[in-house]
């Protein structure tokens, strides 16, 4: 009997198998008839094969090739790779330039006091010393002692990533892992930003290669600096290849990664394999980030971290184990990239959006190929046999007097500070804070209470803010359908976006979303027939909500408001929405269905033995998460009267997932702290107003914080705080006597089950 009833799940299995194949097959097939259309075609082969695109390749393939390593060492997927490459890039031009080697620009701890001292003072006259920001070599140096410098540079840090960060995350579960790489991205490249602004600087070239000689090698034109930055990324390649195939620590590293308790017992250290792979992978990506960066003469900060999609997919494709298929996935990557561009200027058929080529569409062949070769591969990334696994955080049930005592008072507390106590300063700060509590509610619905890990809940919430602006100022609706609508469209959206998770989690999805938000950033929220142009795409609000219309209102008699911007009811707006939202989320970890995506995120397998529904289960986080990030962006969108880029770009999606986890991703409480982390909120405003720290440091604070909350407190600062209040209560607690004390305690923290 049991054999009749498993003859339609192996069939299903089965005809499965075959399904996925075929369409492995059917894939495979059409990029090979796209190469050999494009590689036979005169035209399009011109303009395929270029020296930009090779360049632009050979990067891609650096920051690819680091991040294999760094996966087949320690197993972090590292999407800060493309801002190493960027940092180390910017550390060389500096040197060059002006001789010195900059430092991080952190705050000066001492700050704090001065700010306390100066709010006695009339002149701020007391000034304590500062931290060094630069160790200075001499005037601008010459190539080989720049390149010595920068070098020495990528190796102290391959070796501080790896003993200060990732090493004690080394039996953490992979969310902290991606969390730490995603709060070094913002670290870093705020640290560029903070000293060097956002425009580009000029890289002085090689003295050795001339841009102006160009070679003819039959196929294809490059100048010198072109075909040298190709050549030694090749070179690369073909070095870590035969490292890894052919030398003992090439072995080791791969049988740590397979099985890293039989390593040990074999006499290989993984720490010292991951501490050396690190290296490597700093230096690789940082010596070529420098030469290309060089054959491109310029380097900005917002362009090479963007990179990390394309390199991403190349290591997909390559499996995370495959050099030569990885250097080339990234070479073709790079040169599709002109000639995309050639074609949206010369082909009508070429998608259009108003009278010009609809933008970012080089941005959506990467996504799409990480979408087919996850869907098509399942979990594309190889298992690591680590001899521990961490678990995620606790996910604690909200206690009633929080819903019945807690929420109201924290509510009604803020509408009186909204409406009759707070400066102008605050009041914007209280709306900021907010909103960043909306939309940390939806990465604790998705992260928090399910295990996956969405990197794209901005780009869900720019896709509602565009839809509410179009609704509202064009088509006339009236409020508060527009929230509605975009929170609905939202949803949808996510929907699609949450099918791969049917196949894949963890650091695979997180790949996933990432991607889609680098492609809705370039192709939707910077298309002008989106955001406006230059008029913008500007939100039609009632007055009450409006935020450049601050009258002052008498509410129970008393005068609300000082007549300044912003309008302190578009606060009462925001609270209002947050509050609801809040008590959603909260019965939602309440109810059976919190409690199945408990049990989902602790173990799908044994989850779906227990009778839950594991795809529907996916698929309704999914669709709760973007439309509660649908509803933040609406809320966005009337909060500011317009509807702009900046506010949605994918950058914004990791700063909300670092404020995110910093305040306990997995709580409402922990939503609500992280909200008050947000930049331009509360804290960061009063750390402004109060003790004069430069708004600038908003996100280098947060990366900092996030690595640091990573490894030393991964519940989140709500976590924190209710262990510390379950142990202090338990501490002035009366002993029970025995005859009273129950046969079961229930234990102070998580012991790993939801």
């Amino acid at each position: 009997m049991g054999g009749r009833a498993s003859h339609p799940a192996q069939w299903g299995a089965v005809i499965e198998r075959s399904i996925t194949q075929v369409a492995r097959w059917v894939v495979a097939a059409l990029g090979i008839a796209t190469a050999a259309f494009v590689l036979l075609d005169a035209e399009y082969r011109h303009h395929f094969l270029t020296g930009s695109g090779v360049a632009q390749g050979a990067l891609i393939a650096a920051v690819a090739l680091g991040v294999m390593l760094t996966y087949r060492g320690s197993g972090v997927v590292n999407f800060a790779n493309g801002v190493i490459a960027m940092y180390v890039a910017y550390v060389y031009t500096v040197l060059r330039r002006d001789g010195d080697l900059f430092l991080p620009p952190l705050p000066n701890p001492l700050s704090v006091i001065e700010g306390i001292v100066h709010q006695f003072q009339p002149h701020d006259t007391f000034h304590l010393p500062d931290i060094p920001t630069q160790i200075s070599f001499g005037n601008g140096l010459s190539f080989w002692p720049a390149l010595a410098i920068s070098l020495a540079f990528c190796i102290v840090l391959g070796l501080v990533l790896h003993f200060f960060v990732f090493r004690p995350l080394r039996f953490a579960p992979p969310i902290a892992k991606v969390v730490a790489s995603v709060g070094l991205f913002l670290l870093l490249e705020a640290t560029v930003i903070r000293r060097f602004g956002t425009r580009p600087i000029a890289v002085k070239p090689i003295p050795f290669l001339k841009k102006t000689t160009q070679m003819n090698l039959g196929f294809i034109k490059l100048n010198q600096e072109q075909f040298f930055v190709g050549m030694l990324v090749i070179a690369f390649a073909a070095l870590l290849w035969v490292l890894f195939q052919k030398t003992r620590f090439g072995l080791a590293t791969r049988a740590a990664a397979e099985n890293e308790k039989g390593a040990v017992v074999l006499g290989f250290s993984p720490d010292f394999l991951a501490g050396t792979n690190w290296v490597l992978s700093t230096v690789i990506t940082g010596l070529l980030g420098i030469f290309v960066a060089t054959s491109l003469s310029t380097i900005e900060p917002t362009v090479l971290p963007a990179l990390i999609v394309p390199a991403l997919t190349a290591a997909l494709v390559g499996g995370f184990t495959s050099f030569p298929r990885t250097t080339l996935a990234a070479f073709v990557l790079g040169m599709q990239k002109p000639l995309i561009s050639y074609l949206g200027v010369n082909k009508t058929w070429f998608p259009k959006s108003g009278d010009q080529a609809f933008p970012g569409v080089d941005r959506v062949l990467p996504f799409l190929v990480i979408v087919l070769v996850l869907y098509l591969a399942g979990d594309a990334l190889p298992a690591r046999g680590s001899i521990t696994a961490g678990r995620l955080p606790f996910s604690p049930t909200p206690p009633k007097w929080a819903l019945r005592i807690g929420g109201p008072v924290l509510g009604l507390a803020a509408a009186v500070f909204g409406l009759f106590i707070f400066s102008p300063a605050y009041r914007g700060a209280l709306s900021n804070t907010l909103v960043g509590v909306i939309i940390c509610l939806s990465v604790v619905v998705i992260t928090g209470f399910v295990g996956q890990i969405s990197l794209a809940q901005m780009a869900f919430a720019g896709i509602s803010a565009f839809i509410v602006s179009h609704l509202s100022s064009e088509h006339g609706w009236p409020f508060p359908l527009p929230i509605f609508a975009g929170a609905i469209v939202a949803l949808v959206i996510g929907l699609l976006v949450a099918l791969p998770a049917l196949r894949v989690r963890g650091v695979n999805l997180a790949i996933v979303t990432f991607a889609f938000a680098v492609a809705v950033d370039d192709m939707i929220f910077k298309n002008n027939s989106v955001n406006g142009g230059f008029k913008q795409a500007l939100v039609k609000a009632p007055d009450w909500i409006d935020p450049n219309q601050p009258k002052q209102r008498k509410i129970f008699g008393l005068i609300a408001g000082d007549g300044k911007l912003p309008n302190p009811t578009t606060a009462i707006f925001c609270l209002v929405v947050t509050v609801v939202l809040c008590y959603l989320v909260a019965n939602l970890r309440r109810s059976t269905t919190g409690r199945q995506m408990l049990a989902m995120r602790a173990n799908e397998r044994a989850a779906a033995a227990a009778g839950v529904n594991v795809s529907a289960t996916k698929l309704l986080a999914f669709a709760i998460s973007a439309f509660i990030a649908g509803i933040g962006g609406a809320v966005i969108a009337y909060r500011s009267g317009n509807a702009t880029p900046d506010k949605f770009d994918y950058t914004q999606s990791l700063v909300i997932f670092a404020f995110a986890y910093l305040g306990g991703i997995s709580s409402v409480g922990g939503a609500i702290a992280g909200g008050f982390l947000v930049a331009g909120g509360l804290v960061f405003t009063f750390l402004q107003q109060s003790l004069g720290v430069p708004p600038e440091f908003t996100l280098l604070l947060g990366g900092l914080g996030l690595v640091i909350t990573a490894i030393q407190n991964p519940e989140g600062i709500a976590g924190r705080l209710r262990t510390d209040g379950l142990r202090l209560k338990a501490k002035f607690q009366k002993p029970r006597s025995p005859s009273s004390a129950p046969t079961t305690a229930a234990p102070l923290v998580d012991t790993g089950s939801p």
